[in-house]
């Protein structure tokens, strides 16, 4: 009978750990394992990386006489050359007859001038001579009408005399018809001789006139003649381009570097003649380095004026890069110019680089990795797993938590404070779906 009893006890035992191997299993398969791990402080960090191209710097010309006959063109668009390097060369021969040109022309404005300044003075001697005459036919029609006044004035007074003798003296030889006849006579004579005397006034007063008038012509100011003074800044200007195309000769005709820097325009042509503007533009290699990016409107808000940039190129990186300037695009995104004192030889005009943008927001005190948070809707929330008292024991539970993210980047989130507290286990990953109150397992970590 014991025996039965002591088989029978086995079987169950068997039975038993039967079943807790199958429940077990079934646990494994049924039950959802998941990594969870409590909030930590952190500070949210933004990586904005972006394509960059070098743009040119500041651009000075190198310039040369017009008009001159290229015979040779060195270096091209792009090029770095150094201090003095000869970027081109002037045919020394049509060099030659431009400076002929250049001399004859001054000879002829030379001649001119000098027959401009013989005739000014022919010209000046002749008014002088005209002055001389209106000033003597001036004075003499000044005689001439003082001695016809009073000429005049001595004919009138003659009359006048007359008069009175005639009205003071003895008439008595004279018949009464004969005086009034006499009387009359010498009455007339006098109006006669008084309208006269006005007329003389009057012709001595214009020819007086006549003759002012002819004294200040010839006094005149005449035609003026700028000729001279207008041949002249001709000859200054002509002698100043003669010395530069002598300059020019004298260095063998070549166009050189003034300082290092990367050509950024060839302006001239072989065969071909030089204008009056510049021959090729450079960019200084002084001044440091440029260089142009766009990034994204999301990631805009990361970037602003003075942030420092790491610079990558061929593998070789650049750490004292920052941002000098913003321009919004069309986008919304951000056009950046990135720059440094430095590096001015290790970039070329045109080349690409990468740039990085690394921006450290203040310490969160509630930061957890971005995968354990979820958005469903307008709610956006965490699993939190918490252990409860069960039949089987203590076992781990989920539970829904809404949060309020106040930042984040690729790996994490900064979530508003006093929502979890630092027991809250926060479920970052899952081997399932997740729902609130599904029974779960911690992963060993």
């Amino acid at each position: 009978m014991n025996k039965f009893w002591a088989k029978g006890f086995v079987v169950l035992l068997v039975v038993m750990l039967f079943f807790t191997v199958v429940s077990r299993a079934a646990d494994s398969f049924l039950v959802a394992q998941v990594s969870a791990e409590p909030y930590t402080a952190k500070k949210i960090e933004h990586i904005v990386r972006a394509g960059a191209v070098a743009e040119k710097g500041p651009e000075f010309p190198v310039m040369t006489e017009a008009g001159l006959l290229v015979k040779a063109v060195y270096v091209r668009e792009g090029e770095f050359v150094e201090q003095g390097t000869v970027l081109a060369e002037i045919d020394l021969e049509q060099l030659a007859e431009v400076e002929r040109g250049l001399r004859d022309e001054i000879r002829v404005l030379q001649l001119q001038n000098e027959a401009a300044e013989q005739n000014q003075a022919l010209v000046l001697k002749e008014k002088e001579k005209q002055k001389k005459r209106a000033q003597e036919d001036y004075e003499k029609a000044l005689k001439k009408r003082e001695e016809a006044l009073c000429r005049a004035e001595e004919e009138l007074q003659q009359v006048e005399d007359a008069i009175d003798v005639f009205a003071a003296g003895d008439r008595a030889a004279m018949t009464q018809e004969e005086a009034a006849a006499k009387k009359a006579e010498l009455w007339q004579t006098y109006f006669a001789k008084k309208q006269a005397q006005a007329e003389t006034e009057e012709a001595m007063e214009e020819a007086v006139t006549a003759a002012e008038r002819a004294l200040e012509d010839a006094d005149g100011a005449g035609t003026a003649d700028n000729s001279v003074a207008i041949n002249s800044l001709s000859i200054a200007q002509k002698e100043e381009c003669l010395k530069a195309y002598e300059k020019i000769a004298e260095g063998g005709g070549k166009i050189m570097a003034g300082k290092a820097g990367t050509v950024t325009g060839v302006l001239v042509q072989t065969g071909q003649k030089t204008a009056d503007t510049a021959a090729f533009t450079m960019t200084e290699t002084e001044g440091g380095t440029r260089l142009l990016a766009e990034i994204s409107k999301e990631d805009a808000r990361y970037v602003e004026v003075g942030d420092d940039v790491t610079v990558e190129k061929n593998g070789e990186k650049y750490e004292d890069f920052s941002v000098t300037g913003i321009r919004q695009t069309e986008d919304g995104g951000l056009e950046l110019t990135v720059s440094s004192e430095e590096h001015a030889e290790s970039f070329r005009m045109g080349e690409s680089a990468e740039i990085t943008v690394t921006k450290q927001s203040g310490v969160y005190n509630t930061a957890v990795p971005l995968a354990a948070v979820h958005r469903e809707q307008n709610s956006t929330y965490v699993y939190v797993a918490e252990q409860r008292d069960t039949v089987l024991g203590k076992q781990y539970f989920t539970r829904k938590v809404e949060v309020k993210i106040l930042e984040k980047n690729s790996s994490y989130a900064a979530l508003e404070d006093g929502v979890l507290n630092s027991e809250n286990l926060i479920v970052t990953d899952s081997d399932t779906y997740l729902q609130a109150g599904d029974r779960v397992r911690l992963r060993q970590q």
